[in-house]
């Protein structure tokens, strides 16, 4: 039974709002996810949805909007600006005794009607990349990051873009709603089962930071 002194705190942007999880590893699960936050605003809010709560630990998951919301141009700084605000989140939560646990972004898998996968072979003959392979390699890359990051800092990290991926390292259909973006019942069933597997395996985390 989940005591009101344990908590785990969720925090990001529609992904998060939409996960209907009630308790961790016996710790209450405490959701701050805002509908279309970049991560910026998440580092904005933090103190306030994260800190004052004094939670046993945070889940720190989300910046596709980050991507959504930017020109192709500036991609590369906007990016940038993502991975600093992730070690603040980080760096604040270690200072107040909350342990941080990161969690990679999912890709997308588009909608899947005719005109939409007429429009995806027509953009690869010409050569052109089309916006679900845009935003798939940046969420590719900067999970590649989180992952190098949570190794060399000693955090903790739950790969959300695996568990939701087929073997080609796509997101599998059954796991996306109509949109291709958000995640649907079955994804949210998977990646329960994926988070209390893993943070059960936290035994020693009050004490010692640990990738798992």
């Amino acid at each position: 039974m989940a005591t009101e002194e344990e908590m785990i705190v969720l925090i990001g942007a529609s992904y998060v709002r939409g996960w209907n999880l009630q308790e961790i590893a016996e710790a209450r699960v405490i959701n701050k996810g805002v509908n279309g936050e970049q991560s910026f605003e998440m580092l904005e809010r933090f103190d306030r949805d994260v800190i004052a709560l004094s939670p046993r630990a945070v889940v720190i998951w989300g910046y596709i909007n980050d991507i959504y919301r930017c020109n192709k141009t500036n991609i590369t700084e906007k990016l940038y600006a993502y991975r600093e605000n992730l070690n603040k989140m980080v760096l604040t939560a270690r200072q107040h005794g909350i342990i941080p646990i990161l969690a990679t972004e999912v890709t997308i898998c588009g909608p899947r009607g005719f005109k939409e996968l007429a429009a995806a072979f027509i953009g690869r003959l010409a050569g052109r990349e089309g916006y679900e392979c845009y935003v798939n390699n940046n969420v590719r890359a900067v999970n590649q990051w989180i992952r190098k990051y949570s190794n060399q800092n000693s955090v903790n990290m739950l790969d959300f873009e695996s568990a939701l991926s087929d073997e080609t390292g796509a997101r599998k259909k059954e796991y996306a709603d109509a949109d291709g973006s958000h995640i649907s019942p079955r994804g949210y069933e998977k990646l329960n089962g994926y988070i209390q597997e893993h943070i059960a395996l936290f035994g020693a985390e009050r004490v010692n930071n640990r990738q798992i």
